[in-house]
């Protein structure tokens, strides 16, 4: 199976399994998963509130800037950051879009300050995996000395985990949320790796110092 074929095949699968989950939820009481996961909520609310503000749309535009600065004086780095910048805004869309779709309510339990939108997917856990575990496997992938490849890519990692806590630390989220919202992440980046299968550069970047 091709790279494009898989890629279909893995957007397909977690599309089908994020309309399925949304069905599932978006019209009726919180499930028990979700009625278990509600412990978290009120827990260590700034910290949460912190690494929650890491997926606004400022702090996004603010990478996005820093992104664009990377491929500017590291040209080896342009396709990623291309690949990286048009599936975040492509996703960030669709979030939107599928929000209005389901029209799930929110927690009622919101700690700190209460959000209005719908609930489900969760745009901040699809950040987490659109964002912070792309440039995870870009760097990990990449050629970055060690051993600060695996920090920083460990750190993303670990950072887009922390993402998903927080927003059910925040009351924020029922956990179903961010199945959901981590499922269209993996559709998104699916469908942009299928489309992009023929670039050859992804995935072969160097740093000008490993060279």
């Amino acid at each position: 199976m091709t790279v494009r074929a898989r890629s279909a095949t893995v957007a397909l699968g977690a599309a089908l399994a994020c309309g399925l989950l949304g069905n599932a939820v978006a019209d009726h009481p919180p499930s028990a998963l979700d009625r278990a996961v509600r412990a978290l909520a009120g827990g260590w609310p700034s910290v949460a509130l912190v690494i929650t503000a890491s997926c606004w749309w400022y702090v996004l535009v603010a990478l996005g800037i820093a992104a664009l600065v990377l491929a500017v004086f590291v040209p080896a780095w342009r396709a990623r950051v291309l690949f990286s910048l048009l599936t975040t805004l492509a996703a960030w869309q669709g979030s939107d879009a599928i929000k209005n779709l389901f029209v799930r309510a929110r927690p009622p339990y919101w700690v700190v300050y209460h959000e209005t939108s719908s609930s489900y997917p969760s745009g901040h856990a699809m950040f987490a995996v659109v964002v912070y575990g792309l440039w995870s496997y870009y760097v990990a992938t990449s050629e970055v000395p060690q051993p600060l490849r695996g920090v920083l890519s460990a750190g993303l990692a670990l950072w887009g985990a922390c993402v998903l806590w927080s927003r059910l630390a925040l009351g924020a989220h029922y956990v179903t949320d961010l199945i959901g919202g981590v499922l269209f992440g993996i559709t998104m980046l699916g469908i942009a790796a299928s489309v992009t299968a023929g670039i050859p550069e992804l995935g072969k970047d160097k740093l000008p110092a490993e060279d």
